[in-house]
């Protein structure tokens, strides 16, 4: 499975979570409002939309190219112009905002950061430690442990990295929110969902019950049959 953001939906949900950084959230979301306007039906793809997007432009897309297109057959064109509208708005803030009016370098600096921060979370859950009288562990657990993730739908295993949210470290006993990234998602492609609830384990011992809070990898999220 792909480990860089390739859907408009990943990336919606990691932008929505992630505050670290407003101005490049503000330009992820123009670009995500120009991808949401536009006409074709099922736009996911990140990459199929630039593509299309400099098609109707023109190569390289400038301020200058978006504002002919927006004079020329608006009837037939609509959506497409309110989306190439969002685009040159994303331009003239990158402008200000971090001196930047090349529109590929625009989408590289707003996919390099949200890669990054990608990097750490597939889904964000809820944890409980068991305390060590109940079978948990006997010493705290740092952030950035990696112990095994067990979902009650298979008996394959994967290691997954916690990045606790506001803590440090956790001790037996306490609950605490965490991101969560597994090392192979390709195993549980179109599987999980909000409020599924997991086990950490460090070998056959289980040391904490997990609850899925929010999928922001769309390849894991399960899908209505």
């Amino acid at each position: 499975m792909d480990r860089e953001i390739t859907t408009f939906r990943t990336l919606e949900n990691i932008v929505d979570f992630e505050n670290e950084n407003v101005e490049i959230k503000q330009l992820a979301e123009l670009f995500l409002t120009a991808m949401n306007d536009w006409d074709s039906n099922n736009q996911t793809n990140i990459f199929e939309y630039i593509t299309k997007l400099r098609k109707f432009v023109g190569s390289p897309i400038t301020l200058k190219k978006i504002e002919v297109k927006s004079k020329t057959n608006i009837l037939n064109n609509a959506c497409k112009i309110e989306s190439t509208t969002s685009i040159a708005e994303m331009i003239k803030n990158a402008e200000q905002k971090i001196q930047e009016n090349d529109f590929d370098k625009i989408i590289t600096q707003i996919l390099n950061y949200y890669n990054s921060k990608f990097e750490e979370i597939d889904f964000l859950a809820e944890l409980q430690y068991l305390t060590t009288e109940n079978g948990g562990r006997n010493s705290y657990a740092l952030s950035g442990y990696r112990p095994q993730v067990k979902f009650p739908f298979s008996e394959m295993t994967t290691s997954g990295q916690q990045i606790f949210i506001n803590k440090e470290y956790v001790f037996p006993g306490d609950n605490v929110e965490a991101k969560i990234k597994i090392l192979s998602p390709e195993l549980f492609q179109n599987m999980l969902y909000e409020n599924l609830d997991f086990e950490m384990r460090e070998g056959a011992k289980i040391v904490a019950i997990g609850k899925i809070t929010k999928i922001i990898n769309e390849n894991l999220q399960k899908t209505c049959s």
